[in-house]
């Protein structure tokens, strides 16, 4: 390699050494608005382990933006103790929505359940994967910035005002572009079904557990007590702010099984008719791995016995 490459290359790494703060700075104040557009725009529900993440991520926001206007050479090293912890959390969140390395899902104490993927984008893309991709970023930005400070040990900087002020402005702003409170669009023919389905439900009455399988009865418990208890309680009692009672609920005993599976799987956001909650149903129950053999199951399960679940 000659001068002139070794010149180039040594521009380029110096300044992305340079911008390394700079890109945990962005990284941090991304997912802080983001995790909060997902809670308080999108009204997702927050588990246990999503506070955790906040917990880790939020200081983050300001501890990176006061260390640079500091010029703290040290920043890296504060940083990287809620970056490496905050990953470690959010890889484990991932692991519990994907796998059953832990045990089957269940709720985090209380609550809404840690295996609740409000979103699955591509398959594979939850909020603990975002929150799991951040922290890693921000950890690498550290790392770089540390290696960049020993390069530059000598060097003395102007605060970088304009920088900070400029990433810090465009999130916000980017953030609050699209933070509208989410209006569910309700038409005429989602009107007539929740009608209708009221009014026929006078009519049905709950199936008998004879009439059913029991293994699939069995099967539709286990379920339920997995992936809708923690929502709607044990007894499907309903859970205040998170899930409606499900022991004498009309859409239960009215809805044939394929409409309740196609209700399941689109979910139910605050003002849909028929949401008494004030919360999200996310699509699928946020469990998104069910089969609809598995879901249905589950709608056995609660018709057999709507008014008193053992």
């Amino acid at each position: 390699m000659n001068d002139t490459e070794t010149n180039t290359n040594t521009t380029f790494l110096g300044r992305f050494y340079h911008y390394g703060y700079y890109g945990a700075l962005l990284t941090a104040w991304v997912a802080t608005l983001g995790s909060l557009y997902f809670s308080e725009v999108r009204f997702y529900v927050p588990c246990a382990l999503c506070w955790y993440q906040r917990i880790l991520m939020y200081p983050l926001a300001i501890l990176l933006a006061a260390g640079l206007l500091r010029r703290d050479r040290h920043l890296a090293y504060l940083a990287l103790p809620f970056s490496v912890i905050g990953q470690g959390v959010a890889t484990y969140h991932y692991l519990i929505q994907k796998t059953t390395i832990f045990g089957a899902p269940t709720a985090c104490n209380a609550g809404v359940p840690c295996s609740t993927a409000y979103i699955n984008w591509f398959g594979f893309v939850t909020i603990p994967f975002l929150a799991m991709m951040a922290f890693m970023m921000i950890t690498v930005f550290c790392v770089v910035a540390i290696y960049r400070n020993e390069l530059a040990a000598g060097e003395e900087e102007s605060v970088p005002w304009p920088p900070v002020v400029a990433i810090v402005t465009a999130v916000v702003l980017f953030f609050v572009s699209i933070s509208q409170p989410i209006e569910t669009p309700v038409t005429q023919a989602g009107e007539n079904f929740i009608v209708e389905t009221v009014a026929e439900s006078d009519q049905q009455t709950p199936v008998e557990p004879g009439d059913v399988d029991p293994a699939l009865i069995a099967e539709g418990k286990a379920l339920f007590e997995q992936a809708c208890a923690a929502c709607h309680g044990l007894e499907g009692e309903g859970v205040a702010g998170l899930g409606v009672s499900l022991t004498d609920s009309e859409v239960v005993l009215a809805h044939e099984g394929p409409d309740a599976l196609e209700m399941i799987r689109s979910g139910s956001m605050p003002g849909t008719p028929g949401n008494t909650s004030g919360g999200v149903m996310p699509p699928s129950g946020g469990r998104p791995d069910l089969t609809d053999e598995q879901l249905l199951a589950i709608v056995a399960y609660l018709r057999t016995n709507p008014s008193g679940m053992q």
